[in-house]
């Protein structure tokens, strides 16, 4: 089990790592890394003062219940968890991409970043019973926890695809009628985006690709992703930056060009912009 002081510095043995509420650290200054995590305050937390995490510029105060989503590459810090309440999950993204059921979901479970157990109880409460399973997991002496907890791993985000879905479909039967396999469809012009930001790219070719009107799939896009197009080729180029700034051997005016910015000066006010430092500052804060 990792202590309060040394728990991000992690050597994944399986795909998940969890972290309890007393090895969560009570603050850990900011740091990037290469696996995603999920922070969580249980809803039947007793807490004095309610913990503060922050992301990139964002600060997150966390009320009993919440959860938040920190995904690989994102400039993060724990601010304040001064009732030492909060618990942790970390893992490798490659545990979900590698399966193609999942496929169509990956870039649509990284739009979201705090799930609030006022706003959306059911989600939060599948995914803080799944997390509290893979803790009890951990500490029993079962056979193969390392596969029990994979199975809970699996299960919490097939009810986070399940929510995204039903939540999906009962927004396209208000407004989109008709638009059967929206998500695999944006899923793919994702992808198409991600393999290609470091080229010239525009919404009349990605609308193309996915047999979409320009106008239908500017909406629709918005909709499922929650960033216009543009917003999202200069996210996706920013966290093709953020993989190559973990090698350091690999100077900054040309991880700008290989990542698909025109210059070194757009390059470093899109990267102030979407993570609130210099690429400079940022390569410092990676904890390898």
């Amino acid at each position: 089990m990792e202590n309060r002081n040394t728990y991000e510095n992690i050597h994944f043995s399986n795909m998940v790592n969890l972290i309890p509420a007393d090895s969560f650290p009570l603050s850990f200054p900011l740091h990037w890394h290469k696996y995603a995590e999920i922070v969580a305050l249980p809803d039947d937390a007793g807490v004095h003062e309610l913990p503060v995490l922050r992301i990139d510029q964002t600060a997150y105060r966390l009320s009993p219940g919440d959860l938040l989503l920190i995904w690989p590459g994102e400039v993060h810090e724990t601010v304040e968890n001064t009732d030492g309440k909060l618990v942790g999950l970390q893992f490798s993204l490659s545990a979900l991409s590698e399966l193609t059921d999942f496929t169509p979901f990956i870039n649509i479970f990284r739009t979201f970043r705090h799930i609030q157990y006022a706003e959306q109880p059911g989600l939060a409460q599948h995914i803080l019973s799944h997390i509290r399973q893979m803790l009890a997991i951990q500490k029993g002496r079962g056979t193969f926890p390392g596969v029990e907890t994979m199975i809970c791993l699996y299960e919490m985000f097939m009810d986070f695809g399940n929510h995204i879905k039903s939540s999906l479909t009962k927004n396209n039967e208000k407004h989109l009628p008709g638009s059967s396999g929206t998500i695999e469809k944006i899923s793919q012009a994702c992808s198409y985006i991600i393999d290609r930001c470091d080229q010239e790219i525009s919404l009349e070719t990605v609308a193309g690709h996915v047999g979409f009107s320009e106008w239908y799939f500017s909406r629709i896009f918005k909709q499922v992703t929650n960033y216009n197009f543009v917003e999202y080729v200069t996210l996706q180029r920013i966290k093709r930056a953020q993989l190559l700034l973990s090698d350091s051997d690999v100077s900054i005016t040309e991880i700008a060009y290989q990542a698909g910015f025109k210059s070194i000066s757009s390059f470093n006010r899109a990267f102030k912009q979407y993570r609130g430092c210099a690429p400079s500052e940022y390569r410092k804060y990676y904890l390898r």
